[in-house]
């Protein structure tokens, strides 16, 4: 039997966090709301996804962007799929700063779940 999936997600949107969680199953899920403690999460065990909400990256928080971000988790955690929930009318900025492994969900709070739990689903069929 495969292990379930792991799902990261850092965000500060309690709604989200609660959608995303409804939504999984057969997943674990973890919630962060600061970069750091992702990282260092990531550091301790590789997640199988990880979702950064653009809401949570926060500079008065000590937080350099997405792309320092994502560049630590592709460092620590070479394997794991990535995506980005952003800002509504920023995408294509989003999707720059995160990079092009980067999978760009929807703004929109249940599609971004959806998305979430897809990405799991993807990770545990076998190739």
């Amino acid at each position: 039997m495969a292990a379930e999936p792991i799902v990261y997600c850092l965000t500060r949107d309690h709604d989200l966090a609660a959608a995303i969680d409804e939504r999984l199953h057969g997943a674990i899920a973890f919630f962060f709301n600061d970069a750091g403690r992702l990282e260092q999460a990531v550091v301790l065990r590789a997640p199988n996804v990880v979702l950064v909400d653009t809401g949570a990256v926060r500079a008065e928080y000590g937080d350099a962007g997405l792309g320092p971000i994502f560049e630590e988790i592709r460092r620590r955690a070479p394997g794991t799929r990535l995506a980005v929930k952003p800002t509504r009318g920023v995408e294509h900025l989003v999707a720059a700063e995160a990079g092009p492994d980067v999978e760009i969900a929807s703004s929109e709070l249940h599609a971004c779940a959806e998305a979430i739990a897809e990405a799991c689903q993807a990770v545990t069929r076998p190739r």
